[in-house]
């Protein structure tokens, strides 16, 4: 039986480096989240004291490590596709169902964009900010969101650019045998 297989993205220029400082930040914020998780349980279970701002933290770079992680799994070709389907289909099946889902993407990323900037733009007009110890203004965090977004734009661009748009797409699906 054959699965259809597809090759990385090319490992060069600036979408290479975009990647990297995608990674490296969420691998980062992954790192930080649980210091400060384990810090803050053994400081509170030994000597009874908290930060008191370490769950709004964590709840930053939970944000952050999402929007970045969906940019790395995209960009990984790792998200949830159904193969069995998508296997069955003839290659220029497989290319006009590609370009359709890279449409509807760019166009969900553009619509959630447009309204992330309409909520950041509502906390900056009101001044709001968080509850905690930190008094963080809520509109900083909030740009995490568009900020993840549009570079999962460029990544769905690349994809159309190299997999959908030039010539050596043609063959973008190869066959590999299990």
């Amino acid at each position: 039986m054959s699965v259809p297989k597809m090759p990385t993205l090319p490992d060069k220029g600036a979408m290479k480096t975009l990647y990297n400082f995608v990674e490296t930040i969420a691998s980062v914020a992954v790192v930080v989240m649980v210091c400060l998780v384990v810090l803050e349980v053994l400081l509170r279970s030994t000597i009874g004291f908290s930060f008191g701002f370490v769950d709004e933290l964590v709840s930053y770079l939970v944000v952050l490590t999402t929007f970045f992680g969906v940019c790395i799994t995209f960009r990984n070709n790792a998200l949830f596709k159904v193969e069995m389907f998508y296997a069955k289909l003839s290659q220029a099946s497989r290319r006009v169902l590609d370009i359709f889902h890279a449409g509807l993407s760019l166009g969900l990323c553009g619509i959630l964009i447009y309204y992330a900037f309409f909520l950041i733009s509502s906390s900056f007009r009101r001044g709001t900010f968080s509850q905690s110890k930190l008094e963080t203004p809520l509109y900083i965090p909030q740009l995490i969101i568009p900020i993840g977004l549009i570079i999962l734009v460029f990544f769905i661009l690349d994809f159309a650019r190299v997999r959908l748009f030039t010539a050596k797409s043609k063959n973008h699906i190869t066959k590999v045998k299990e």
